[in-house]
């Protein structure tokens, strides 16, 4: 009786039961599958980031590359390639990076941050700064890229304090890196700190001992403390490197001055005016030897050189004012002078409206007077620089347009001054 309750499963049942074994594989190797994928690309964004944030840029770089060959509709993979290449100094690739991370669903906000770090690198300052200063302000993952773009910005617009808040959080973030200690003497040079300006140039060359920048910044604030002997060394030390600099040349040669060596002094700053002559530091420089040699006429030449190459250097035209004096040419030397006096009380007005400057950043007026200062005292680029500033902030400004129109006229380039015409006749109420 019991055997003829058991029964065998038919063939159907058997099919069935075989069809939902195989469904179960499949699914499991396909869950496998998924998570193995996941895990590649888990494993590649942890390699790629992992570089970055070492500074290993080149390394980094190529890791995305293979990133992006296993998977290239990753928007994140293409998004690291853009950062990657904007830390490397490569917009074009990077713009195209990030065209393709955004086209392929990247992040949007991670996607915007990046676009921000590439207005502040392309100078569009007042663009970038909120969006890198809301993500700073967050504390999320270290981006040294985001410290050094944001500590740019603030220190092109003079906002001294924020600039140094993120110098220190860019320290944190890469302890190995000598750049942030760099630009902290740059603070620090700007709002006269000069007793931490040694440990600056100290920190960074503990971190990288080949830096150029840090060897001569080192021996130039030792000359200025008139610790002659160890600035000799730290110039040594940067000719080494850089042997054939004009600027390492010309410290050197004012160093030896300064010891009393007039003669290595001299042949030093030969050598300075050799590899760069139209230098009007270093002729000046060399003048100034020959002034104490009591060598007018030939001092006088130097002084014409230096005058010549920047016509209002202030030193240039005290100095040519004394010469002239002890040559018994009373009349230039009197007109020169003057000229000293004027030029003066222009570096005090410079002076005052950066110092305006450091307390707030956005102050217009000494904005504009920068900017004036730059176009009448033979700096044009940065006169650009400081109209173009204002002109992001405040578009159309009139004093700002009148400043670039009047220069471009004056390059010949009557397009680019019609340019800032159009955005100041675009402000002006019709009558």
């Amino acid at each position: 009786m019991i055997d003829r309750l058991i029964t065998k499963p038919s063939d159907e049942s058997r099919r069935m039961r075989r069809i939902g074994q195989v469904v179960a594989i499949a699914a499991a190797v396909i869950v496998a599958g998924l998570s193995a994928w996941g895990l590649l690309a888990g494993r590649d964004e942890a390699w790629v980031g992992a570089d970055y944030r070492a500074g290993r840029l080149e390394a980094a770089w190529t890791a995305a590359g293979r990133w992006i060959d296993r998977r290239p509709g990753s928007g994140e993979a293409w998004l690291w390639k853009a950062r990657i290449g904007l830390a490397m100094r490569r917009p074009a690739e990077a713009s195209e990076a990030l065209r393709k991370a955004d086209a392929l669903g990247a992040d949007r906000h991670r996607v915007e941050v990046v676009r921000a770090i590439a207005m502040g690198q392309g100078g569009r300052l007042a663009e970038a700064e909120p969006m890198l200063r809301d993500e700073f302000n967050a504390h999320g993952e270290p981006d040294v890229l985001l410290d050094e773009t944001l500590a740019r910005i603030y220190l092109e617009t003079y906002d001294m304090v924020r600039a140094a808040s993120v110098i220190t959080r860019w320290m944190l973030d890469a302890p190995g890196d000598a750049k942030p200690y760099l630009w902290r003497a740059e603070v620090d040079s700007r709002t006269n700190n000069s007793a931490r300006l040694l440990d600056d140039y100290r920190e960074a060359l503990a971190r990288d001992p080949r830096s150029a920048p840090a060897r001569i910044g080192l021996a130039e604030e030792l000359r200025k403390a008139h610790r002659n002997v160890e600035a000799a060394a730290a110039y040594a030390s940067y000719l080494e490197l850089r042997p054939d600099d004009p600027a390492g040349h010309l410290g050197a040669g004012r160093n030896d001055a300064e010891m009393g060596k007039a003669d290595t002094a001299m042949e030093r700053l030969r050598r300075a005016a050799a590899l760069a002559p139209g230098d009007p530091i270093i002729h000046r420089a060399i003048a100034d030897l020959l002034i104490r040699r009591g060598d007018f006429p030939a001092a006088i030449e130097q002084l014409d050189l230096a005058a010549a190459a920047d016509p209002f250097d202030l030193e240039t035209r005290h100095s040519r004012g004394l010469v002239l004096t002890r040559l018994g040419h009373t009349d230039e030397a009197r007109a020169e002078q003057a000229r000293a006096t004027q030029l003066r009380a222009e570096l005090g007005d410079l002076l005052a409206a950066q110092t305006q400057l450091v307390r707030a950043p956005n102050n217009l007026n000494a904005q504009l007077k920068i900017a004036g200062w730059m176009f009448a005292h033979g700096k044009p680029s940065e006169g650009v620089r400081w109209a173009e500033t204002i002109l992001r902030n405040h578009r159309g400004h009139p004093e700002a347009c009148r400043l670039l129109i009047a220069h471009y006229e004056k390059a010949g380039q009557p397009g680019l001054a019609n340019l800032y015409r159009a955005q100041t006749d675009a402000m002006t109420p019709p009558r």
